[in-house]
């Protein structure tokens, strides 16, 4: 006897559901804010980002009152549900070029605007030469959290070659300053390795920011972009080299070394915090490289919110033109797939030393093993990868070689050049030492 079928129709699925509660259901989605802040002293010859010097006071001040009207014009936009700011940050460029009443306003739009968590972090960087006692206390006192110091070396001669806007004496008057307003939340940047670095200075760098004793500590690998200095001195003029790759690789892991071995953690592939005196290295970063919700306004801004990709005009005068005739500030948007975006997620996680496993398949439906389960094997094979209950985490090799590990990710058509329709950035020059 056959066994009996029932017919039936459904009017949806699942068939089963947990209740939310009113607030939880309608509670805003986080997000976290950058600016850009387009003003400098001088252009570094390591420098990517847009960036204008000999800037006026017009300019500047009317740039500012743009930025605040692109702040408040994106929560009229319907295309994006209402976000909830865990973290604001404001860089550049020298976002000390502007006045502390300039930065203060445009922290004062962003709270008129959206609401802002209880204790959301509010980062800003500043230039050694651009710090003063009074504008870094105002800044403290009207909410601005975490400031951030782009030391970069503490070696004279190699400021001076990397058209630094600064001397070595404005760095410890700027820490003083920084120290004095109560800063609780702050970071050195180092960069390496650079034209004149060797390992002995770099060392001595690294003693030196640690010695100043703040909760984050930053190592960045130097990243060459076209249209730099650096880039034309090693790729067009060849007039230039760089320290080898074995010099760079031991620069590297003396500064995780050197980093632990003063109490510091590691959070990215360059970032490290003080776990006793701060729970993170950089809230907004975490969003940043976790690709959390993100908003940005300024110039060349880039706002990545879920599968949609915007970035904002390059041009200061085109951004102030358009501001003024109310004309949109886009200049490149798309939609990614789910592919590239768990991909995106695979490749910036890494930047962060760990992928969750169980984060991935509550995004993606589906765990990591199914859909990158060779790669993973192979990477664990090489020594660069250890899995554990939830985690992907680098090895210290790993960390050492991320670039490595993060291109295992890439495919044929993230590397082959744009076709017309298309444009590319994102992808560093190839440096072979």
């Amino acid at each position: 006897m056959s066994e009996k079928q029932i017919r039936r129709n459904i009017h949806t699925y699942p068939f089963k559901y947990s209740h939310l509660a009113p607030d939880v259901f309608f509670e805003r989605e986080r997000a976290v804010i950058y600016l850009h802040i387009p003003f400098c002293n001088t252009k570094c010859h390591f420098c990517d980002y847009v960036v204008y010097t000999n800037t006026s006071e017009d300019l500047r001040a009317a740039y500012v009152d743009a930025l605040r009207k692109e702040i408040r014009a994106f929560s009229e936009n319907r295309a994006f549900p209402g976000f909830k700011i865990d973290a604001v940050y404001v860089g550049g460029g020298t976002p000390g070029v502007l006045t502390s009443r300039q930065l203060i306003s445009i922290l004062e739009t962003i709270c008129e605007t959206f609401p802002v968590t209880s204790d959301c972090e509010v980062a800003v960087e500043f230039d050694p030469g651009s710090v003063t006692y009074e504008k870094v206390k105002e800044l403290r006192d009207a909410g601005y959290t975490r400031m951030s110091l782009g030391v970069q070396s503490f070696d004279e001669d190699i400021l001076k070659q990397n058209n630094r806007p600064h001397v070595l004496k404005d760095v410890f008057t700027a820490w003083e300053a920084i120290q004095r307003a109560g800063y609780a939340h702050t970071n050195l940047d180092l960069i390496y390795p650079l034209l004149g670095l060797d390992l002995k200075n770099w060392e001595a760098s690294l003693r030196q920011a640690i010695q100043l004793d703040p909760t984050c500590i930053t190592a960045y690998p130097l990243e060459v972009w076209p249209q730099t200095a650096y880039h034309h001195w090693l790729f067009k003029a060849k007039s230039a080299q760089l320290p080898s790759g074995g010099v760079e690789v031991d620069m590297c892991r003396m500064s995780y070394d050197m980093l632990e071995s003063a109490g510091y953690r590691r959070y990215s592939t360059s970032g490290y915090f003080d776990p006793k005196r701060v729970d993170t290295y950089s809230r907004y970063l975490e969003y940043y490289w976790r690709t959390w919700p993100l908003i940005g306004f300024g110039v060349s801004s880039k706002t990545v919110i879920h599968d949609r990709l915007y970035t904002n005009v390059r041009p200061i005068k085109e951004y102030l033109e358009r501001s003024a005739h109310d004309i949109s500030l886009m200049d490149i948007a798309t939609r990614i797939t789910k592919e590239q975006e768990m991909r995106r997620v695979m490749i910036r996680g890494i930047k962060m030393c760990e992928v969750s496993k169980s984060d991935f398949q509550r995004r993606f439906g589906l765990p990591i093993e199914l859909m990158f389960g060779r790669e993973m094997k192979r990477l664990i094979d090489r020594g660069l990868i250890e899995e554990g209950p939830d985690t992907y985490s680098l090895t210290r090799e790993g960390q050492v070689f991320s670039t490595n590990v993060w291109e295992t990710f890439f495919t044929e058509e993230d590397l082959r050049p744009a076709t017309d329709g298309e444009v590319q950035f994102g992808l560093s020059e190839l440096v072979l030492t």
